[in-house]
């Protein structure tokens, strides 16, 4: 991934479009640009196998956009979070396809995960420390998004898409999950940094 990215930095730089002092810059967002959309090729290629593609876009939209704001478990690899994702991904879409959870379990995980989410957003990582703007900003876009998800969920139960809420109450739960993790990994990581 590294090596692409230095690739199209390279070919920008020379073709004039951006200065060389912008190359750490580029090649830092290629390189995650070209990470991110591997993993969403792969997991995408694996709900084709599955043939679950809507649920695919209903549990990668929902987590990117509470996960991009709330926050949550920060791998330290490229290949640690690449393997991960998929398999988190992966394991969600089968046990939803396996078994759907009954409607009021659902929408009690959803309301439940909803607060705990709320509550400890955005979870911060050792590499990127929020000041009070930004953690404003992210409280205010998480609490918009967990609206926009239960409002998603009470038009998906009205034309009883039951498959899609328990889909979207694992996608939450897995969101919650990954900020408590998140958080005891920032602060052992702070301790360990400290005491350096």
């Amino acid at each position: 991934m590294k090596w692409l990215s230095k690739k199209l930095t390279d070919y920008i730089i020379k073709s004039g479009v951006v200065s060389e002092e912008s190359y750490m810059i580029y090649q830092y967002g290629f390189q995650i640009g070209i990470e991110m959309l591997s993993c969403f090729l792969v997991c995408l290629g694996i709900a084709i196998y599955l043939h679950m593609i809507p649920e695919f876009f209903v549990f990668t939209g929902s987590f990117i956009l509470l996960r991009t704001y709330a926050g949550g478990l920060h791998l330290n690899s490229f290949n640690k979070c690449f393997i991960c994702s998929i398999t988190v991904q992966t394991l969600v879409l089968f046990i939803n396809k396996q078994k759907t959870m009954v409607l009021p379990l659902a929408w009690g995980i959803i309301l439940f995960s909803s607060i705990l989410i709320l509550r400890v957003a955005p979870v911060e990582n050792i590499n990127r420390t929020l000041d009070a703007n930004e953690k404003k900003h992210c409280k205010t876009v998480t609490i918009k998004v967990l609206v926009g998800l239960v409002i998603f969920s009470v038009c998906c139960t009205l034309f009883n898409l039951n498959k899609l809420i328990s889909l979207l109450a694992l996608a939450m739960l897995v969101v919650l999950i990954s900020q408590y993790i998140g958080m005891i990994k920032y602060r052992i990581e702070k301790i360990d940094r400290n005491s350096i």
